[in-house]
């Protein structure tokens, strides 16, 4: 995201991109898990597909997870506020459904949760 000039950057932690596939479990949320894009501690980004176009209920809780060689992850439960969701521009070609992209920022973490998102991001984030 470019920001104009004078514009503030308005994120509290920088979003880093994510090697291998993450995947997202929203609840509510849509069928299919998503795939985790960016990360940061402070929130996701979540590309999935919605049938027909329709937004999916509001999140409010998110489990990440990633298979791995020598250790996979999963963070569970972990609580979130959806703060966007729009259709991915341009649209991939999918058949039947629309790809949307939803920014969930974490909130309430637990200390562990906390430390177990910081660990995934340094390893998992480029």
């Amino acid at each position: 995201m470019s920001l104009g000039a004078g514009q503030p950057e308005r994120r509290r932690a920088k979003r880093f991109p994510l090697c291998g596939k993450a995947l997202a479990l929203m609840r509510p949320g849509p069928g299919p898990p998503g795939r985790v894009v960016r990360i940061s501690i402070a929130a996701a980004e979540v590309v999935y597909e919605a049938p027909d176009g329709v937004q999916a209920p509001e999140t409010r809780e998110l489990d990440i997870l990633v298979a791995g060689f020598t250790r996979g992850v999963y963070l569970r439960r972990v609580p979130v506020a959806t703060l966007s969701d729009r259709p991915v521009e341009p649209p991939a070609p999918f058949a039947g459904a629309s790809p949307r992209r939803r920014v969930v920022a974490f909130g309430g973490l637990t200390g562990v949760q906390r430390g177990e998102l910081q660990s995934f991001i340094e390893e998992c984030a480029l």
